[in-house]
Order: C-alpha cells, then structure tokens, then sequence
C-alpha cells in the first residue's frame, strides 16, 4: 500500500500539471486525465489546508484559554484572613 499524498508533494505535481498544460504541445490524448489528475491534487491541498487550519485553530483556542485562566488566578482578589474580604 503507498503512503499518501502529502501537500507539498501534491503541490510539486499540481505544478508539473499546469507547467504541462501551459506549453505549447499539450497532447489532446491525455488532456482530460491530466486535468482530472489536476482537480484531485487540488482538493487534496484544500482538505489539507483546512485540515492544518483547523488544527492551528484548535492550539490558538487552548493557548488561549490558559491565558485567560492564567489570568483569572492572578487578577483573582486574595479573601482576607478573617473572611472580611
């Protein structure tokens, strides 16, 4: 079974493709599938981006909370000894 596809390899052969297709001599023989092949790269980079988007996403969140509960503890108001306060 082959590994799959990881973005920057996705994206070197999304590249290649378009180089191919930008030339003068496309083949019209393997122009739909390599268009076809292009399509798929190009959604494997988008699942991959929203993927790594949601990610970061979810660590800014959790950085964010700490903050904040970081911050809680230390703006909280110390009760006095003798419960006045």
């Amino acid at each position: 079974m082959t590994e799959p596809l990881g973005y920057a390899e996705a994206l070197a052969e999304l590249e290649g493709i378009l180089d191919e297709l930008d030339g003068d001599e496309v083949d019209v023989d393997v122009l739909g599938s390599r268009v076809r092949r292009a399509a798929e790269l190009l959604r494997l980079c988008r699942e991959r981006i929203a993927g790594a988007r949601f990610e970061v996403e979810q660590v800014v969140a959790e950085l964010e909370a700490e903050v904040e509960a970081a911050t809680d503890v230390d703006t909280a108001i110390p009760e006095a000894p003798d419960g006045t306060g």
